[in-house]
């Protein structure tokens, strides 16, 4: 069994334009977004933009389904926190903006959803496996009468085992131990109770030998841009740290300078202390370290 979480497998697997390979992704949008999926279609992942120098899109998976309802699935397995958000934004901005050619009427355009499905904890200030945002007035909480690009975050490692697991739930969770031998009983139990996921395994089962060893050799060289991604991850935390070290180390110059220009301008050291908020014992080291 391929390991799903893997882009390149989570693409072949959902995006070959078959007829089980478009149910079971169809029967996963649907468990995700909550919404009735119907006449799923895959489409190509790849948005060209008219504009000159426009920067092209390609998507893991893209398909329209219902009335011409677009959606967009990525599957993220590594954490590139400093542009997600972003990358979601443009990708909402591409799925929208390239439905519609010159002189079309906005009113041709259909709804469009964005679901990013994460193998680490992008939201850290809950457990909830799916996050659905839509776009509400700022002061009042009222939401917005048409909103036309829900963003849908699912977070993999939120899901834990259960006896009683929600649609979203189980989904998840075999997207997440679908290779961990510890819980093969538990997911062939619910392979046989949802026929989504049925799908899902038995197209990963269906994957001859020669692609698998395809699939791997694509695998290493995304490892390898793998690992430049979280490079340039340390490095930005470690532009961040310093940043913040800067900064205080540069209010701490600043603080002791004053000390020192107030207790050289007459002032007493309870006086510095109550003016600066600081303890009277500070004051008195830095004014004892300037002598």
């Amino acid at each position: 069994m391929i390991d799903l979480k893997k882009d390149i497998n989570f693409r072949y697997v959902f995006g070959k334009n078959e007829e089980k390979n478009r149910m079971a992704l169809a029967a996963m949008i649907q468990a995700f977004i909550g919404e009735k999926v119907e006449h799923l279609q895959i489409q190509s992942s790849e948005l060209k933009m008219d504009m000159e120098n426009a920067k092209e899109t390609r998507m893991d998976i893209l398909a329209s389904f219902g009335k011409g309802e677009k959606i967009d699935i990525e599957m993220q397995m590594c954490n590139n926190k400093y542009e997600l958000a972003q990358r979601m934004t443009f990708y909402a901005g591409q799925l929208i903006s390239s439905q519609l050619v010159k002189g079309e009427d906005y009113s041709k355009v259909k709804k469009s959803y964005i679901l990013f499905i994460l193998d680490f904890k992008w939201i850290q200030s809950d457990d909830q496996l799916v996050h659905i945002f839509l776009k509400k007035d700022k002061w009042n909480n009222v939401l917005f009468e048409t909103d036309y690009c829900p963003f849908v975050i699912v977070e993999l490692p939120k899901v834990e085992y259960k006896k009683e697991m929600s649609v979203s739930e189980e989904y998840a969770f075999v997207l997440k131990y679908n290779q961990d031998e510890r819980y093969r009983d538990i997911i062939e139990a619910i392979k046989k109770k949802d026929k989504g996921i049925w799908n899902m395994l038995e197209c990963a089962d269906q994957i001859r030998q020669d692609e698998k060893e395809w699939l791997k050799k694509i695998e290493e060289e995304r490892n390898e841009l793998d690992r430049n991604q979280k490079i340039t991850n340390a490095r930005l935390e470690g532009y961040e740290k310093g940043i913040s070290d800067g900064e205080a180390r540069g209010e701490a110059n600043n603080l002791n300078k004053n000390i020192r220009s107030m207790c050289k301008n007459g002032c007493g050291i309870e006086f510095i202390a109550k003016v600066l908020e600081q303890d009277i014992e500070y004051v008195e080291k830095i004014i004892k370290s300037n002598m």
